[in-house]
């Protein structure tokens, strides 16, 4: 038997190959008359700080101080998200009120990228998982390669990883230096 979509969940970090990996979200939900979720983790800034600093920020210098830096923070870069979301969606948005964007679940969460993922994915029942390969977001370059490896490697169900088309991630000058 062929395999059938009902709920797609389409991870993002607002990337040009997130932006990618929308459209191919929006054609197979389209095609196969699937519910769309769009998710978009925003890190914690105090856990990445922690992170780079090599010690517990918030621990060391106040704990109420830094979650209120944190939720101010992450406050505003969920309204952001949001914004964005609705932009990149609006590119895929035909005018028909069948069209899945229309009717995507936006969620936005705080925390560790891969973590929210795989509790979405479980949580609920999404049967495929749409995400770009590469991010080139400020707290998600480094990060979304590792994250869509290990959403590749423990998800239950399949994912699409979208890369950028040639020549637009680095690749075509790379290819070009070796010739």
């Amino acid at each position: 038997m062929l395999p059938s979509y009902h709920s797609i969940l389409y991870a993002t970090d607002l990337s040009e190959s997130a932006r990618q990996a929308l459209r191919h979200a929006v054609s197979l939900a389209g095609r196969y008359g699937a519910s769309l979720t769009i998710l978009h983790v925003v890190p914690d800034l105090v856990d990445l700080m922690s992170e780079d600093a090599g010690f517990d920020i918030e621990s060391h210098f106040g704990s109420e101080d830094w979650q209120e830096i944190n939720s101010r923070t992450a406050a505003k870069a969920q309204d952001t998200a949001r914004e964005r979301i609705r932009e990149l969606a609006s590119e895929c948005v035909t005018g028909d009120a069948r069209c899945p964007v229309a009717n995507a679940v936006i969620k936005i969460k705080v925390g560790d990228p891969a973590e929210h993922i795989m509790e979405e994915i479980t949580i609920a029942g999404h049967d495929l998982v749409v995400m770009g390969a590469h991010g080139w977001g400020a707290f998600m370059n480094m990060l979304l390669g590792s994250v869509a490896n290990k959403i590749v490697r423990l998800s239950p169900v399949p994912v699409l990883t979208v890369r950028l088309p040639h020549g637009q991630d680095g690749n075509q000058a790379i290819q070009q230096g070796e010739s």
